[in-house]
Parts: structure tokens; C-alpha cells; sequence
């Protein structure tokens, strides 16, 4: 202890010396991120949120991470319920262990205790199994049961938190109280507890059902507040933090100067040397244009030492592996070296944090410094909101480049032909670099040309070329004698193509 002079005269205060807050891992993929560091010990928490939500399956998983941690675990309830019925839920879950029950996590029903002998019955209850079991975390599912059984009470009910969550926090043991209750905020039990967490399940206006997760309040340091997406499946709730509450509070992005060779010559000529490191880039264009070609020999670049990571959703890996091999990009070989790793999903069904959680986490292993997105299109699809999306890639992009990424979207349009609108406003701010690839009308003829858009802090060639796809890639060539291309849309004839060393 010390010693202290108040403002108001030496009265000596004794002040308890700092002591730092011990935490815990919750057991649940990402939480103790939101959570600043993990559970407290000592600390009790509300986990509020209808049936379903998966607040019985959080609890668990919480309590099987203290046993595999060495440590104990203590269950109460305040249900009716019988356990047989709820461990028989539980068997599916990957977590769930019935060899460590009693000795890991003890199980006890406290619903008759409460129907004999009233609050004050649980209360001893509860003393006599914590000093009995000497668990590290306890839950207490039911509080609603709790709050309807005092008829209105509230002193009776703020009583009795106030004394389980003081039995806890003398042993240093954390409480989980889990309860359906939708109180107001204001409500006593979420005043008086040391976390707030809320489970919501709701269902959108397109069908989709959608579990979000919200810390409202965690004394003893910042959380990661707003809602984030979770899961339940075989191995528990799985959390994805909104990738904006994660990413650098800075721009990671320096002005370029080191250049990134997109794989072909002439796109690296246009752009005065290649892609800016670390620097995010979309090729915008209509189906069969070149844009996951483009992305190929891009990725055919990567070596061991600076890997590759390819995102798909729309190709599937063994088509994307045949159509490399037939431009001479030996994908499966690339994989096998470790130069290369695919990552590929369907586009239905996805949280687009959780495919952005996806592609970090596989950058910072592999230690990827080229990374193609093979269809921009699903990660705004599975947007509950699509305004959001702005900021969505603002906060990727900066995680990416942060770790010295350089990102290559590719995203379908509609429009075959150059448009007069392209709709990418929402990209405006977030993407570094913007190629166009569309169509042009020669006559009967029908060809391909890329035309650069931006190129951030850069000069560019200005020239709209054409290209053909070739079995070695992109290709790019000379006019046919003096035929010029006209644009459909605009009318404009344009003018040689730039010289690249490519032609046949």
C-alpha cells in the first residue's frame, strides 16, 4: 500500500498499489480481439440475446478453454432443463468433451434450490460449490429466470447479482451470467456487471439470416465496438471483427517508388514500370475480356521468397490451373514450391469480414507480396448494407498494403463496349489504379482493348490499345495496315499502338 495527500489535506489515503488486469482466452475465434485482450479474471458478464443466438454454445466453449488450459469449470443453472438434453446438443460441437465432466467442468441444476428456498438459497449454493470446485470461470444460465421470479423486485435482483458477482470477484473467478431478457440498457443487471455482450439474430429483408455480435461494455480497456458478424458451426461461435475496427489508424501506403511487374510488357510500359508496390488495383471489364488472365501471369510472377495468393470465386482451382497452363504458367508447380496458394470459395453464403479475415490471415502466413481477387462482385454481395463497401475496401486495402501487399482486383461491368458511366464510383477513393478492358467494333469485327483509367501519383499512357489472348497471355499488337478502331460508343478513332516488343 501507499500513501497519499489529497488535495484537501494530508488525511494519508491509502491507495491500493496498480494492479494489472489478468485476462484470459474466451475459447471463441476472435472475441478476446474485440474484447482487448481477453476475458477478466475476477470480472462478470452478461451475455444477453433471444433463444438461438448461441449463448448456451459461447458459455461452453468457454468453459472446455479453461479445462484444456489445466484449469476448472462450474455450470449452474437456472432452467428447468435437464442437462442429458443439452449435452446431447453439445455432442456435435468439436469442443465438447464428456470425458472431462465432472472433473473439468461440473455441471448443477440450482432451478429446485431457487423453487425451495428463494434467492437466498442460491446465493449459498453458490458460495458452497465455488469454495468446493475452485473454478476459474463460472456460468449462470437463466438470470431471466432470476429477474421474472423477484415480481418486480429490482432491490431484491440488484441483491442478488451483487452478492454471486462478489463471491466471484473475491477468488479472482470470472462470471458468465447468460440470460433472453431484452431490458433496456439501463436495466440494473447491465449497470452493475463489468461486460456487456449482446448475440442478435436477425433475418434479413432478401431471407438471409444474419448473427451479429455486439460488446456494449468491458471495463478495463478499449474493445472493438459495432457490430461483428459471427457463426455457429461444428467448432462453436465463430466472430469476425468489422475489418474497419482493425485496420491502421494511419495511411500505410508511402508515395510509390518501387515497381511491381504485372507480367505483361506492354501493360508495364503503359503504366511507366509496373504496378506501385503495396498499392491496390482493379481491372474493370465484361465477361471474356482478359481480366482473370491478366491476374495470372500477374500471380505467375511469385516466387518462395515473395509468394503469391490467389482469392476465387467464381473459377474453381482446377480450372484456374488449366487455363494458366495454356498461356504457360505452370500454377500447380508455383503451388508446389509454395510460390503460390489458392484460396477459392463460392460466392453464396458468404460475411464478406470473414472472407476479408480470410485473405489477411493467409497473407501474413505465407508472407504473400502479390494477391489477386478474381471477382470484386462477391464481396459486395454479401453486404447487409451496400453502402458499406467504401469503407470495407478502405480498411482492407490498408490492412493489405500495411503488409507490404500489392493487390489486384479484377471486377466484372456490363458494359461490352467503352462506357460513358462506368457506376465504380464507390472505388473512387479506395483503388490506386483503375484499368478498363471492353470491346471495340472494327467493322464485322469485334476486338479487345485496355485503356488505363488512373494510376495514383503517376504518369500513365493516356493511349486506349488493343490485345488479343493468346496461348502466351495477353498479347498486344500493331494495327492491321492503316485501319483504325472506332469506339461504338464515343465515336473516337484511336490512335498507333504503343511499341512493345510483342508483336507477332
Amino acid at each position: 500500500m501507499t500513501k497519499s495527500e489529497t488535495p484537501w489535506g494530508n488525511d494519508h489515503a491509502e491507495i491500493p498499489e496498480k494492479s494489472p488486469l489478468v485476462r484470459f482466452p474466451s475459447g471463441v475465434q476472435k472475441l478476446d480481439q474485440i474484447l482487448g485482450g481477453g476475458l477478466v479474471r475476477g470480472s462478470s458478464y452478461i451475455v444477453q440475446g433471444p433463444p438461438g443466438t448461441g449463448k448456451t454454445i459461447m458459455a461452453n466453449q468457454a468453459c472446455f478453454e479453461r479445462v484444456r488450459s489445466g484449469e476448472r469449470a462450474l455450470y449452474l443453472t437456472l432452467l428447468s432443463e435437464s442437462f442429458t438434453q443439452m449435452f446431447a446438443f453439445l455432442d456435435g460441437l468439436d469442443f465438447f468433451d464428456r470425458s472431462r465432466i465432472p472433473q473439468g467442468v461440473y455441471y448443477s441444476s440450482v432451478y429446485a434450490t431457487m423453487r425451495e428456498n428463494g434467492f437466498d438459497g442460491v446465493v449459498r449454493l453458490f458460495h458452497d460449490e465455488i469454495r468446493k470446485r475452485a473454478p476459474s470461470l463460472v456460468v449462470l444460465d437463466g438470470l431471466y429466470v432470476a429477474g421474472e421470479a423477484i415480481n418486480g423486485d429490482e432491490h431484491a435482483f440488484r441483491r442478488f447479482i451483487t452478492e454471486i458477482s462478489t463471491q466471484c470477484a473475491m477468488v479472482g473467478t470470472t462470471l458468465l451470467m447468460l440470460t433472453n431478457a431484452d431490458r433496456g440498457p439501463s436495466s440494473p443487471e447491465y449497470t452493475m456487471v463489468d461486460g456487456w455482450i449482446e448475440l442478435a439474430d436477425d433475418l434479413l429483408s432478401d431471407g438471409r439470416a444474419h448473427r451479429t455480435m455486439v460488446v456494449h461494455k468491458h471495463r478495463g480497456g478499449p474493445i472493438l465496438r459495432g457490430r461483428h458478424d459471427y457463426v455457429i458451426r461444428s467448432g462453436g461461435l465463430f466472430v469476425f471483427p468489422r475489418l474497419e475496427s482493425i485496420a491502421p489508424r494511419s495511411d500505410p501506403r508511402d508515395a510509390p517508388t518501387n515497381r511491381m511487374s504485372l507480367g505483361v510488357e506492354t501493360l508495364d510500359l503503359m503504366t511507366r514500370g509496373g504496378l506501385p508496390q503495396n498499392s491496390a488495383s482493379v481491372i474493370l471489364g465484361p465477361t471474356g475480356s482478359g481480366k482473370t488472365t491478366v491476374g495470372l501471369q500477374f500471380l505467375g510472377l511469385s516466387t518462395p521468397e515473395e509468394p503469391g495468393l490467389l482469392v476465387g470465386f467464381y473459377e474453381a482451382p482446377e480450372r484456374l490451373r488449366y487455363k494458366a497452363s495454356q498461356m504457360g504458367v505452370d500454377l500447380a508447380s508455383l503451388e508446389a514450391s509454395g510460390a503460390v496458394k489458392i484460396l477459392w470459395r463460392r460466392p453464396l453464403g458468404n460475411l464478406v469480414d470473414e472472407i476479408g479475415q480470410g485473405v489477411v490471415d493467409a497473407v501474413e502466413n505465407i508472407g504473400a507480396r502479390r494477391l489477386v481477387i478474381d471477382g470484386m462482385n462477391a464481396l459486395s454481395r454479401p453486404l447487409v448494407s451496400p453502402s458499406r463497401l467504401h469503407a470495407f475496401l478502405r480498411a482492407f486495402n490498408d490492412i493489405l498494403s500495411a503488409n507490404g501487399v500489392t493487390t489486384l482486383y479484377t471486377r466484372e461491368v456490363p458494359q461490352l463496349f467503352f462506357p460513358e458511366i462506368l457506376g465504380v464510383d464507390d472505388m473512387s477513393g479506395v483503388i490506386d489504379n483503375t484499368f478498363l478492358f471492353h470491346y471495340a467494333l472494327d467493322g464485322d469485327r469485334v476486338r479487345r482493348r485496355a485503356t488505363i483509367l488512373k494510376v495514383r501519383d503517376s504518369d500513365f499512357d493516356h493511349v486506349s490499345r488493343e490485345f488479343e489472348i493468346t496461348d502466351n497471355g495477353l498479347v498486344f499488337r500493331e494495327p492491321e495496315g492503316s485501319s483504325a478502331l472506332q469506339d461504338m460508343t464515343t465515336g473516337r478513332t484511336s490512335p498507333d499502338p504503343l511499341p512493345s516488343g510483342e508483336n507477332p
